[in-house]
């Protein structure tokens, strides 16, 4: 069954994070997703560090009472974010992370990316980008908040990647005073988002916190991971009364036909509506046009469907990704921001590829929104009732 996408604005999330139910410091926080399901939540983000300069700029336009803290996180400690919004180890509610993920993803080379650089399209660089999991974890352990929560791929619970979900789980776990952890892949299509996107989400409890609560290992996975909220929402409805850019959206079509040889000849040979996937194992793909083998994987979407998971690259305008049903081009701005959940009045700063990469990279708000609620609901509301 197909039901409506609801749209929300910014007033909305404004009033809800005003009830102040929570507190949260967000690091990797991009251009905002996870912060925006926060606040959905009725939490309150005390401070966030980000390092990309361009997700700094649509952090601030769209939040500009929040304390950033720029900067490339392994130079900073939790101490620094702590003293910045004046609180103590232990007092924090939530401590929220999204380490950057393309080492462990299922879109790309997966393993044979691990202690590789990563370029950002503003052109920063991020050498062994696995491995800023571990400073995320290092963070916690000088903030010992009461939750912690970490998003990433699919990809790490698959494959040769579980060795590396196994060692997180271990480093939470023995992050002191000692963590109760727990994960689950969330599919953004059960929580009104009009896309796949599975992701991985980690809820770590502190386990005074936990006694407290009567959690334990055996009952955190149901207590703590939300339930789907949501019939599945196809992308044609949930683009039908999006505001159209024909602008941009000739710009879209111009380029494909004025610079990829390899786009046109890629849509050439999809059909059109349907969920058809390309990739360099694809027996339709010349080896010519893919003389270096080269990872990719173009998709031509379906109307009647939800949206293929979006990603940073996939939603520019060059190269591979996600493809309109019914024309030969990428998706606009504002198709890409209501595929991914967010308010219908946030704003992203520069150019078309940054903005596009910045909502691929997003945490999509609704999940997030939901997961904090059921924390809330789950531990910090008891939690607080039981210590008054």
């Amino acid at each position: 069954m197909i039901s409506n996408y609801q749209p929300y604005f910014m007033k909305d999330v404004r009033e809800s994070s005003a009830r102040e139910r929570f507190n949260v410091i967000s690091t990797f926080a991009g251009g905002g997703g996870s912060s925006l399901g926060y606040r959905l939540a009725g939490g309150k983000v005390l401070c966030v560090n980000e390092f990309v300069e361009e997700a700094i700029k649509t952090y601030t336009h769209n939040f500009p009472d929040t304390k950033v803290i720029p900067g490339d996180i392994k130079g900073l400690s939790g101490k620094d974010l702590m003293d910045a919004v004046g609180i103590k180890k232990g007092e924090l509610d939530i401590l929220d992370g999204s380490p950057p993920c393309s080492a462990f993803s299922t879109a790309g080379k997966r393993h044979k990316n691990w202690n590789k650089t990563k370029l950002y399209s503003d052109g920063k660089k991020v050498e062994n980008i696995e491995d800023l999991f571990h400073e995320y974890i290092r963070i916690a352990t000088d903030i010992q908040p009461k939750v912690i929560i970490a998003e990433n791929v699919r990809g790490l619970t698959i494959g040769k990647a579980t060795a590396k979900l196994n060692e997180f789980i271990s480093a939470f776990e023995t992050i002191p005073p000692g963590y109760l952890v727990t994960y689950e892949v969330l599919h953004a299509c059960d929580f009104g988002v009009p896309q796949e996107r599975p992701r991985t989400f980690f809820v770590c409890v502190r386990q005074d916190v936990a006694e407290k609560v009567g959690l334990h290992i055996f009952n955190l996975n149901t207590e703590v991971i939300p339930n789907s909220t949501s019939n599945h929402i196809s992308m044609g409805d949930a683009l039908s009364d999006v505001a159209l850019d024909m602008d941009e959206i000739q710009m879209l079509k111009d380029y494909i036909q004025n610079n990829s040889e390899n786009q046109r000849y890629w849509l050439s040979i999809l059909p059109k509506n349907q969920t058809k996937r390309l990739n360099p194992c694809s027996p339709e793909i010349p080896k010519e046009l893919n003389p270096n083998e080269n990872y990719f994987t173009l998709i031509r979407t379906c109307a009647n469907l939800p949206s293929p998971t979006l990603t940073a690259n996939g939603s520019k305008r060059s190269g591979a990704g996600l493809f309109h049903w019914n024309e030969d081009r990428k998706f606009t701005i504002r198709e890409l921001m209501r595929l991914q959940g967010l308010p219908e009045d946030y704003e992203l700063t520069g150019t078309f590829d940054q903005k596009a990469e910045r909502i691929g990279r997003m945490v999509a708000p609704k999940v997030m929104a939901e997961i904090a609620n059921r924390i809330y609901d789950r531990i910090l509301k008891p939690y607080k009732e039981a210590t008054q």
